[in-house]
């Protein structure tokens, strides 16, 4: 195991993650038995849905009727004015789990449906009468972290009881069902097992995925921003979101910059990743960096070795 054996480089001068094979095995002595996974939804090729398996975990289709995957309300026998297709939808719970990729974010015009379709969920009927129904959005950067699962499956759940009725009022998150679904999202990289604890799960953040806060939008960044302070669930209604969401994020972006040697202007660099223009974004990044908190940084980060090392 050699931290200082320099990873494989881009012609664009930038550094490969440490979960990168190229040459995993010269720094760690050993080959690499897996990638880590990740929260996400699977296509329609893939055998296996991260995402649903996560709901499915936490909240079983057996005791809460069925997931229904990107089918229109309209198509399921509900009323509604746009033609709206969750991801995920419980009907029977009124609960919509809905992934926000990149595009989220770099498009003002995705921003602007997305407040489109919260609205609409005004207007949602069945045989002629209200059907209330939530959202609840997984921004792309999201991982299964602790902090996310507990405050996905029983913050927001029991925020979402006072409105719909077959919620449990306590939530649905336990330590076992966190258990359990993480051993169905992410493998241990040195052993190919599936993960058993936090340490072994990629941090909220950007690893290795070039859509950085570069290329978002204003309105994406005010998004962004927006639900590191307070996730938006419905209308006016909001609830907390954890600390360790956004320090994970901004530190992600940390130890990207640090692999970049593209230029040899360090601020350079920097506009590749940050929204150097943006006064707020870049408030918020300065002060997580300067203030560094070890205890809700747990997780993997790819580009961090003694993060991952860790994990052996």
């Amino acid at each position: 195991m050699n931290k200082d054996i320099k990873r494989f480089r881009s012609i664009d001068k930038i550094y490969s993650t440490y979960e990168n094979t190229r040459n995993f095995k010269k720094i760690f002595g050993v080959t690499r038995k897996a990638k880590v996974g990740g929260l996400e939804p699977g296509k329609q090729k893939d055998k296996i849905d991260p995402l649903f398996e996560i709901i499915n975990t936490f909240i079983p289709e057996k005791e809460n009727g069925k997931i229904q995957v990107r089918k229109t309300l309209k198509k399921l026998g509900l009323e509604a004015k746009s033609n709206i297709e969750p991801d995920y939808f419980i009907e029977s719970l009124g609960l919509v789990f809905e992934f926000d990729g990149p595009n989220h974010y770099t498009d003002s015009f995705k921003v602007m449906k997305d407040e489109r379709k919260f609205k609409g969920l005004e207007h949602i009927r069945k045989n002629g009468k209200n059907f209330n129904i939530r959202i609840i959005r997984i921004p792309y950067y999201l991982q299964l972290t602790k902090d996310v699962a507990k405050f996905i499956f029983r913050d927001l759940i029991s925020h979402f009881s006072k409105v719909l009725k077959n919620l449990p009022s306590k939530g649905f998150y336990t330590d076992k069902k966190y258990e359990i679904a993480l051993s169905k999202t992410y493998r241990n990289i040195f052993t190919g097992k599936p993960a058993k604890s936090e340490n072994e799960v990629l941090s909220c953040g950007l690893h290795s995925s070039l859509r950085v806060p570069s290329e978002y939008t204003e309105k994406g960044i005010e998004k962004m921003l927006s639900d590191f302070s307070f996730i938006r669930t419905h209308e006016d209604e909001t609830i907390k979101a954890p600390k360790s969401i956004e320090h994970q994020y901004m530190w992600s972006l940390k130890y990207f910059i640090d692999d970049i040697m593209t230029y040899n202007d360090d601020k350079e660099n920097e506009k590749l990743v940050l929204p150097t223009w943006h006064k707020e974004f870049m408030k918020r990044y300065n002060h997580n960096i300067e203030n560094k908190d070890k205890n809700l940084l747990k997780c993997i980060f790819t580009r961090d070795w003694d993060s991952v090392i860790r994990t052996k």
